[in-house]
């Protein structure tokens, strides 16, 4: 990082530290850094659930099903992949992804966290490749134990097959813009989540929005560089039961209040 940019990235910084939480003490889990490339099939056609519709389910919900590959390329394709390519005004090509963000920059990027293995995508941490549709792995080891020390609410780590977690890219945004578009980048994990809601209910998954996490845990896990900050985390799965979702013990409120 350049002096103005690493000035600008570490007044953010300092921000963000005040407003996290540590946590309780725990032993910390080790995870084990790893590489791998997981391409993942390319969906065919967008959800054609009819738009009313999924407004009028969309809700959060907390019982999950196991996910397969098709749902899981299909969310990430068509909620935070790319949609098309435009030319900045230096001319060089931009590609811009489905959910809008400040400036059409790449603001955030999506971590999946596999927590129950499925069609040949083994348990790990993994960064999502928009611009190939592939997961590239980045760590194993206890991911499940791991996720759930670092969550506010551990019952998401041991329920759900997959967590994604949004994390901005302080350094990438603020080569362009000042300190103030650390608070825009919050906005742009919001759209974010707000598409994964939407695909996800098209395609008739389980989800919930997760901002409950303990950011020094959750950074260790992934791994993350100082420029980068893990802001939202959304828990992912099948339906696996219709109506009430909510389970004794949830300190959530039932679905159709969430």
């Amino acid at each position: 990082m350049d002096g103005l940019v690493g000035t600008r990235v570490e007044r953010a910084r300092a921000v963000h530290n005040v407003l996290t939480e540590s946590g309780p003490p725990v032993s910390p889990i080790r995870l084990s850094d790893d590489n791998g490339v997981i391409t993942l099939s390319e969906p065919s056609d967008a959800p054609s659930t009819p738009i009313d519709h999924v407004f009028r389910d969309r809700r959060s919900r907390y019982s999950y099903g196991p996910l397969g590959q098709p749902d899981l390329s299909a969310l990430l394709r068509w909620a935070l992949g790319p949609q098309r390519t435009v030319r900045t005004g230096d001319g060089e090509e931009r590609a811009l992804t489905f959910h809008p963000s400040a400036g059409g920059l790449p603001s955030t990027t999506a971590y999946v966290i596999v927590l129950q293995a499925f069609d040949e995508i083994p348990v790990g941490v993994y960064q999502f490749d928009r611009g190939h549709h592939r997961l590239l792995r980045r760590r194993t080891g206890d991911v499940r134990g791991a996720l759930a020390e670092g969550l506010v609410q551990p019952q998401f780590a041991r329920r759900a097959p997959v967590v994604v977690i949004l994390v901005g890219e302080l350094e990438l945004t603020m080569a362009k813009y000042s300190e103030r578009h650390y608070r825009t980048v919050h906005v742009d994990a919001g759209l974010a989540a707000a598409h994964l809601y939407l695909i996800a209910t098209a395609l008739d998954l389980a989800c919930c929005a997760i901002s409950g996490f303990y950011d020094n845990r959750i950074s260790e896990m992934l791994s993350l560089q100082r420029s980068q900050v893990p802001l939202l985390a959304f828990a992912v799965g099948s339906r696996c039961e219709v109506g009430e979702q909510r389970q004794p013990g949830d300190p959530h409120p039932p679905a159709h209040e969430g």
